[in-house]
């Protein structure tokens, strides 16, 4: 979202540590706008992936992210599964299961991604991790791809560069 880049990180400042409701779902509609506006400039310029395996698994800490980068994911061809939280992953996953890409979410500790990058790493060696980043925290180490998050532009077009 380079055109709305120093909003996109404003808004996301002030609705993490935003108490007033009202305030709040202010500032969660305007970062909806300027995701629905980058959505479409996305669809315009993204072609759908021709790879077999399109199959994307998610790991995510916030309920409305984890739907919002599933619906993402899905207008763009890719087979989303998608789960709520480490333990979540781990109850879910089986390591016979083929994905294209894992990608962790933003929205918990840095500890708590990192037990999941790790436990992802042992459990799903030849599967690349794509770790989506706050901008105050440096990359996680064991993620094959890191990614600032400032908008969908930027993970997306790594998913969309991937073999299949």
């Amino acid at each position: 979202m380079r055109d709305h880049q120093e909003e996109w990180l404003e808004l996301c400042r002030q609705a993490s540590v935003e108490q007033d409701r009202e305030r709040l779902f202010q500032l969660v509609r305007r970062i909806n706008d300027l995701l629905d506006a980058k959505e479409k400039r996305l669809q315009e310029s993204t072609p759908v992936p021709a790879s077999r395996n399109n199959r994307v698994f998610q790991i995510a800490y916030d309920e409305a992210l984890l739907i919002a980068r599933a619906e993402l994911l899905k207008e763009r061809g890719y087979e989303v599964s998608s789960v709520l939280g480490n333990e979540e992953a781990q109850r879910v996953l089986d390591h016979h299961q083929s994905f294209r890409l894992f990608i962790v979410g933003h929205a918990a500790p840095r500890k708590a991604r990192e037990e999941m990058l790790r436990w992802l790493r042992t459990t799903f060696p030849y599967t690349r991790i794509l770790a989506l980043n706050p901008p105050q925290q440096p990359n996680l180490g064991e993620a094959d791809y890191n990614v600032v998050l400032n908008g969908p532009e930027g993970w997306l077009s790594i998913v969309a560069k991937l073999p299949g």
